[in-house]
């Protein structure tokens, strides 16, 4: 079986033909059980999540069939037509937002730069943070290629008094406030320090986020704060992991928060995405290193196809805009029908 390369840590995992996962990384291996749990050798941490791919994804996916399986046509024409009537679509939709502040953490790549771009394509100033200067740079001169002010600044959101420093430094450089983007996450992982990753950055990162954002918030005339949460945190996602329920803890929080604010003319939503296909993504490698595990997870998409970031940051831009202005303490499941629960 080929091995499957980690994005973020550049580790490998590999199924031993003993059903046992190893993982070389930093130097180090280990063997793991496939719901995650270590088996043996030096390396006792590695992400639960590409372990139960490897090691166990057909106990979460079901075989695809002919039924369920997305037909082979030309994608490239489909995605065409379809961006093409979307826009039809939308174009009679004045989103107001010209002219806000918009403050994103995470943004540097993926679905946070995506969201800052499409709120800079509305004419937003942005404000956004990441852990590295190299990709934060690169961010900084395409957003201001689209016409807007942009103030960035490298920033870890699990560290409280830099996160509300950069809050507020924000505020300032942009003179004020409309829009907090909360994308901050520690991602997946397994044991103390990954409950503690999740904690400060997913949770805390937002609680303070917001709270440090609060006063430039009430000054706006329509201040939006958006979370983003993941399909993680509302079904069985294979591997239980400090993951998915510190993401849920984010939704009861912008849950609350959405009472707690509204009398400040302040709305508090979520978008929870699923599977996010992007070129240099985690869906990206295992496409071409598993292509049964990514053929199972699309057949999973009732739209035969996963999605892409701008579509996460559409929903976004929407729930962050004066059209959604009757829309608060609402999670936007952005998923292409992955998940099957029924919400009343």
């Amino acid at each position: 079986m080929a091995k499957l390369r980690h994005s973020l840590t550049d580790g490998t995992y590999e199924r031993l033909p003993s059903g046992l996962v190893r993982v070389e990384e930093r130097g180090l291996t280990g063997l793991f059980e496939a719901n995650g749990r270590w088996h043996s050798g030096e390396l006792r941490d590695a992400d639960p999540h590409m372990i139960g791919w490897v090691g166990g994804p057909q106990k979460g996916f079901p075989p695809v069939s002919a039924e369920k399986k997305a037909p082979k046509t030309d994608s490239a024409a489909q995605e065409t037509e379809s961006t093409s009537k979307q826009s039809a679509r939308s174009s009679g939709m004045n989103l107001n937002l010209a002219g806000k502040k918009a403050l994103v953490t995470a943004a540097s790549r993926g679905i946070g730069l995506a969201i800052a771009q499409s709120l800079a394509d509305e004419g937003v100033e942005i404000a956004l943070c990441a852990r590295s200067e190299g990709g934060l740079e690169e961010a900084h001169k395409d957003l201001e290629a689209r016409g807007v002010r942009v103030f960035s600044q490298a920033v870890d959101v699990g560290d409280g008094d830099a996160l509300r420093a950069f809050v507020q430094a924000s505020a300032e450089a942009l003179g004020g406030l409309d829009i907090l983007v909360c994308n901050a996450s520690g991602g997946s992982g397994m044991g103390d320090e990954a409950w503690q990753a999740n904690l400060d950055i997913d949770v805390l990162g937002a609680a303070r986020a917001v709270e440090a954002a609060t006063p430039s918030l009430k000054e706006s005339d329509s201040a939006s704060v958006v979370f983003i949460a993941s399909t993680a945190a509302l079904e069985y996602l294979g591997v239980p992991q400090p993951y998915n329920a510190m993401k849920a803890a984010l939704l009861a929080h912008a849950s609350d928060l959405a009472q707690a604010l509204a009398p400040a003319g302040i709305r508090v939503n979520s978008v929870s995405p699923g599977p996010i296909y992007f070129e240099g993504g985690n869906w990206e490698m295992i496409k071409n290193a598993m292509p049964a595990i990514y053929e199972r997870t699309l057949a999973q998409c009732a739209i035969g196809r996963m999605g892409r970031p701008e579509e996460v940051a559409n929903a976004v831009t929407f729930l962050a805009s004066p059209a959604a202005s009757l829309i608060t303490g609402a999670n936007l499941v952005a998923d292409g029908g992955l998940t099957k629960r029924v919400n009343y």
